[in-house]
């Protein structure tokens, strides 16, 4: 025997010299294991038996450590188990990804493990804490025992062990359990009855929840613990400090050393006194405290751990060990096997390889099916959380599907199925916690998935204003629907129809109002401009792929060069700026030049561009065209765009006058009917008619989207995009009514106005021989002598016109309104004063704008209509629009632009829809005020005049004749 006074090794090694003092105690061997809580390095939970191991190891979960006191029959089994700090932190620093459950459970199933195993082998179970309350999850870990004792290890055990030493049971006996509380409450007297009260009122509280719980029964066989009657089962730690602090030893050991056996000081002990922390401090209390403190000291003496587990040890040894290990009577006769050492290891043997050993063997299998369930499927059976999780959200995860499903429409699109989703996962979340939620979100997602393309899906083909089809996605159907409405008026705009949504470019700007001018009663009698439109030569033929194709048409011939960059523009600016000068004295001499030869010289260029008056000498800026009115066309497209930054209030481009005359009117060269013959059959023996012109076009490819400047005259569209027609006589409109509802329907109250505007020409006649002038000026005296009314005033060869000029907006609810200011609407006629036409005809109108109409959310108005009344005057009205959206300039595509015919009501319907070469150009959702350009804008600068023709004057008011002059207004 060692100076310690007992033995300690390691299970299942014997030592030689303790074989034989184990073998001795023959069949009075009462086995008692040690298990529980401790904070301690070294995992020992044997401080309060005043009992350590010889050489200290590293713990490790499931080690077994056993300690002998010769002398005594009993043998001390210390489980080490991951209850026990150390044990845990050496498995937690081994993982490498850690999650919470999955490793709380794992600590838990090996708890469970040397749990069973000490019930099995041991007569006594001390469970340590180190707490100074019960834990109440000690209770759970007995119900998970108690569970997997009856349903799997009772059913294995007795089979595989083969024998009867054990009895039926595969156990000792019901161990009775003891429990250790390492410390005691700070808050408590450490007095005897203050301890015993405590322990017994600790005691009441374990029985009730074991007993609650069912741990406990009646019934000895089937109870998986045992509490004794009459014996104590709790002790509390109240004296013994078992990890004492140094510092306070040592200055306990300091107090004695001063204390003296006499009460005399002398001078010697004045020094040693004087080191005292307060007077008094190694005086002696004197006999009568030593006196009466004798029967605590007594107390303490006798209430140690030893001393309370021997009266448990000797209930075992006396055989009144089963009798008193319930606190009620039971007709059941208890079992408990006291074997001698030999026996007992080599069953506890078999039991450790059973329930520990083999559990910790990865790939181990049995013939045994319950004990292979046992190995595989106890860390399953353990984790009620995860069952508990589990259920949970599975019932959300039903509640989830059944809110979907209730809810889900017929037929619904992606946004509908997202928000139906986003519901029944808040009520997945409401039911469903723990570590199964995610899993059950994705179930929920794929479930709810099906049930949306199981016939249900929506087709979702979005429309040219963004909105989904509505139609089934699986089932065949020949045309979009969305179901969105839209109020629209046909091309005259006299009738007013319901649309459907759009989906292709076809069917907004083509087919809607072709089917309107089947149903509206002047639709079918205007006479209407005939745009040009791709002609094809074969069946086989497709839209342009610009990716490859365009390059080489921007090189082809009869094109216009490209727009420049910005950067070349500012350099081609900053070299022009030296030649400036010089090309204005060229102009000028050029200028002077033409008015020097005759009238009836034929040339390629324009009429002088002089300014126009409204009604006064006010002089308004103009600027000269080509010869059809596409020269100079990307410059003055470049020159725009910048603008499109700029402020409302800036105007366009003003058009710097070039005239050499007085510049208080428009100058206007007339021609001779001979001289306008011989240009008519020059052109045709020269150049190719009009009617050859889309010759040059392709007749195997055609414009996918709109013309615009950068596009050619090489494609063409499949249909027009652009309305042009003659509504009526210019007497249809009175600007003392304005537009009346049966001719135009669908105007705000006050927004129904023509703007007026005056404009001063100064017509130019050709030299002529002085009997044609004279016959001429008779015969256009008679003509104006028959006109009784016209709107213009002629004194001798200057002419003051009168147009009128509106700019139509329509929303998509059918509202209309005329603008008198790019960021005005008109409220009538108070709105239109002297110049006020100027401020359409001269600026960039946006082409969206919201409507006035009142409603729960602010709608976009677009422009949609451009009205025009001509005079009656020897002049035709030109029309050259330019609506710049994004990147494109989209233009009317004709290679001679429409010219009005005089007193006339002519209306120009814009196109619905823009779309580029590759892309769709969607209307914004919302426009700010400051913002308003960013939509896109009609440039400024549409409206041209020139000299009327004789076709024209036969009834031809969109002439095509190319080569005659005009001038931009």
């Amino acid at each position: 025997m060692n100076y310690r006074k007992y033995y300690t090794w390691q299970y299942p090694e014997t030592p030689e010299d303790v074989a034989p003092l184990l073998t001795e105690l023959k069949e009075s061997l009462v086995i008692v294991g040690v298990i529980g809580r401790s904070k301690c390095a070294q995992a020992n939970k044997m401080c309060a038996f005043d009992m350590e191991p010889d050489v200290p190891k590293p713990p490790s979960d499931g080690q077994i450590q056993c300690y002998y006191k010769p002398g005594t029959n009993t043998l001390l089994l210390h489980f080490q188990t991951t209850h026990d700090e150390a044990v845990m932190t050496k498995l937690l620093l081994q993982q490498t990804s850690l999650q919470f459950d999955s490793f709380y459970e794992q600590m838990r199933c090996r708890f469970v493990r040397s749990m069973l195993l000490a019930l099995h082998i041991c007569h006594i179970l001390v469970y340590v804490e180190t707490s100074p309350t019960f834990d109440t999850s000690l209770v759970t870990i007995f119900q998970l025992l108690k569970i997997v004792w009856e349903q799997q290890v009772q059913e294995f055990l007795p089979q595989l062990l083969g024998d009867d030493l054990l009895g039926e049971r595969g156990r000792l006996c019901a161990p009775r359990m003891l429990f250790l509380f390492e410390n005691y409450p700070a808050d408590e007297e450490q007095t005897r009855e203050a301890i015993s009260a405590y322990e017994f009122r600790t005691e009441d509280c374990i029985y009730e929840l074991l007993r609650q719980h069912n741990i406990i029964t009646n019934n000895p066989n089937s109870s998986l613990l045992a509490l004794p009657n009459n014996k104590q089962f709790v002790f509390f730690n109240a004296y013994e400090q078992l990890r004492p602090d140094h510092l306070l030893c040592a200055i306990e050991q300091l107090q004695q050393t001063m204390l003296k056996p006499d009460a005399k000081e002398e001078e010697e002990d004045l020094e040693i006194l004087a080191l005292a922390p307060f007077e008094g401090f190694v005086k002696s209390y004197g006999d009568f405290y030593e006196a009466k403190e004798s029967e605590e000291q007594l107390y303490r003496e006798q209430h140690t751990i030893w001393q309370f587990l021997q009266r448990h040890v000797q209930d075992a040894l006396d055989g009144c060990f089963d009798r008193g290990s319930f606190k009620q009577l039971s007709p059941f006769t208890a079992q408990c096997v006291l074997m001698n050492y030999e026996n007992w290891h080599k069953e506890s043997t078999s039991l450790h390889q059973l329930l520990l050993q083999n559990a910790q063997v990865e790939g181990y299998s049995s013939s045994n099916v319950s004990y292979q369930c046992y190995l595989i499927s106890l860390e399953k059976c353990l984790n009620y959380e995860r069952k508990f999780w589990s259920q949970l959200s599975e019932l959300g995860l039903k509640k989830g599907i059944s809110c979907y499903k209730h809810a889900a429409p017929a037929i619904y699109g992606n946004s509908m199925h997202q928000q139906l989703l986003a519901d029944a996962k808040l009520v997945l979340e409401d039911e469903g916690r723990g570590p199964y939620t995610e899993a059950a979100l994705l179930k929920l997602s794929e479930v709810c998935a099906k049930f949306w393309q199981d016939g249900r899906q929506q087709c979702e083909q979005l429309s040219l204003r963004g909105n989904p089809c509505t139609q089934p996605k699986e089932l065949p159907h020949e045309k979009h629907c969305s179901g969105v409405v839209h109020i629209s008026s046909c091309n005259c705009g006299r009738t007013q129809g319901r649309r459907e949504d759009p989906f292709t470019l076809r069917q907004a700007n083509y087919e809607y109002y072709e089917y309107m001018a089947s149903m509206c009663n002047l639709c079918v009698k205007v006479k209407k401009f005939q745009f040009p439109i791709f002609a094809p030569s074969s069946s086989e033929y497709r839209a342009a792929a610009f990716e490859a194709a365009f390059p080489s048409l921007l090189q082809s011939k009869g094109r216009d060069e490209p727009a420049a960059t910005a950067e070349e523009q500012l350099q081609s600016e900053l070299n022009s700026q030296q030649v400036e000068e010089d090309e204005r004295q060229q102009q000028q001499q050029l200028e002077a030049e033409e008015e020097e030869k005759p009238q009836h010289s034929l040339n390629n260029g324009c009429s002088q561009p002089l300014s126009a008056t409204y009604g006064s000498d006010l002089n308004m800026s103009i600027a000269g065209f080509g010869d059809s009115l596409r020269e100079g066309e990307v410059e003055d497209s470049t020159e725009i765009s910048s603008q499109m930054c700029s402020s409302l209030g800036t105007q366009s481009s003003t058009h710097s006058s070039q005239s050499n005359s007085s510049g208080s009117e428009l100058v206007l060269q007339l021609k001779h009917d001979t001289v306008i013959d011989e240009c008519c059959e020059s052109q045709a023996e020269s150049t190719e008619p009009p009617a050859q012109l889309n010759e040059l076009a392709s007749t195997t490819e055609y414009l996918p989207g709109l013309v615009h400047i950068s596009s050619g005259c090489e494609l063409l569209p499949l249909f027009p995009s652009w309305s042009l027609a003659c509504v009526g006589p210019s007497s249809i409109y009175s600007h003392n009514t304005g537009l009346q509802e049966h001719f135009q329907s669908g105007f705000l109250s006050g927004a129904n106005f023509l703007l007026p505007w005056d404009v001063h020409v100064r017509l130019v006649q050709p030299h002529k021989q002085p009997q044609q002038s004279q016959q001429h000026s008779t015969q256009q005296q008679q003509q104006l002598n028959h006109k009784k009314s016209q709107r213009y005033r002629k004194q001798g060869d200057r002419v003051a016109l009168k147009i009128f000029v509106g700019f139509e907006y329509e929303c998509s609810r059918g509202h209309r309104f005329m603008m008198c200011s790019p960021d005005r609407v008109l409220r009538g006629g108070a709105d239109i004063e002297r110049d006020t036409c100027i401020k359409v005809v001269n600026n960039n109108m946006p082409l969206y704008f919201p409507c006035p109409c009142r409603g729960q959310s602010t709608f976009l108005a677009q422009l949609m209509r451009i009205h025009v009344v001509t005079p009656k005057a020897p002049v035709n009205i030109i029309l050259d629009p330019k609506v710049l959206v994004g990147k494109y300039t989209f233009t009317l595509g004709c290679n001679i632009l429409p010219r009005l015919s005089q007193s006339a009501y002519w209306i120009l319907r814009l196109p619905n829809v823009y779309q580029g070469d590759d892309m769709l150009i969607a209307p914004p959702q919302k426009l700010e005020t400051d913002e308003i350009m960013t939509g896109g804008c009609l440039l400024a600068g549409m409206f041209g005049i020139a000299e009327t023709t004789a076709d024209a004057a036969d009834g031809n008011e969109a002439g095509q004749l190319s080569g005659l002059t005009f001038t931009r207004l």
